[in-house]
């Protein structure tokens, strides 16, 4: 009887051990969401805007650009900015900005990735520009207006002003305006610092 009773406990543990581990991540997301949206931004640098409510993208909805696929941003924060083929003169600067932010996380470096989202043009041709200064970078063409939605709301849209970050569970989380006027460099520690916390907070991706 002890011994089936020993058995009996052990494969209760073994059972909870298993669904905690199911539960882990999107636990760890809402408490990283619970946060912010207790303290808000404000208590790293006031530089971004939580998104709420929580809006679901999917980052396979796209079209990538040779060699790349949503299986490159699966599980991790991802930047997610727009622009045309060109990449004019905002989205160089968001791409040094978030290249620099992302360089900054230091060991948490792999949890970060870098998604543009071309309109108007091929992925292709953008990354084969962009490949030498950014060789991280994903990018990927084909959003659908559908698809686009979600990155439009109250002073924040899909038209390049702002870049945004998903994320590991692929929720839309926050919203950046590019300071085109003002000091890159404190912007991006800004953005730096409000990223470390969210890594910090949720430990996941």
């Amino acid at each position: 009887m002890e011994q089936a009773f020993s058995v009996s406990c052990r494969g209760r543990r073994q059972f909870l051990s298993i669904v905690g581990l199911f539960l882990l991540p999107p636990v760890a997301a809402w408490l990283a969401w619970q946060y912010l949206n207790t303290h808000g931004v404000s208590v790293t640098t006031n530089n971004g805007e939580l998104v709420l409510p929580a809006r679901p993208v999917d980052l396979s909805h796209l079209d990538y650009a040779e060699g790349q696929s949503s299986g490159d941003l699966k599980g991790r924060w991802v930047f997610v900015m727009f622009s045309d083929a060109a990449c004019g003169p905002r989205c160089q600067k968001q791409l040094y900005l978030t290249r620099q932010v992302r360089i900054g996380v230091n060991k948490d470096l792999p949890r970060v990735r870098r998604l543009l989202v071309v309109r108007g043009g091929e992925a292709v041709t953008t990354r084969r520009m962009l490949a030498l200064a950014h060789p991280d970078l994903v990018v990927a063409g084909g959003a659908g207006s559908g698809w686009l939605s979600a990155f439009r709301g109250n002073g924040f849209g899909p038209d390049g002003a702002q870049f945004f970050l998903v994320d590991p569970l692929g929720n839309l989380m926050m919203s950046y305006s590019l300071d085109e006027q003002g000091n890159g460099v404190v912007q991006g520690k800004g953005t730096l610092k409000d990223l470390q916390k969210l890594l910090k907070v949720s430990q996941i991706g």
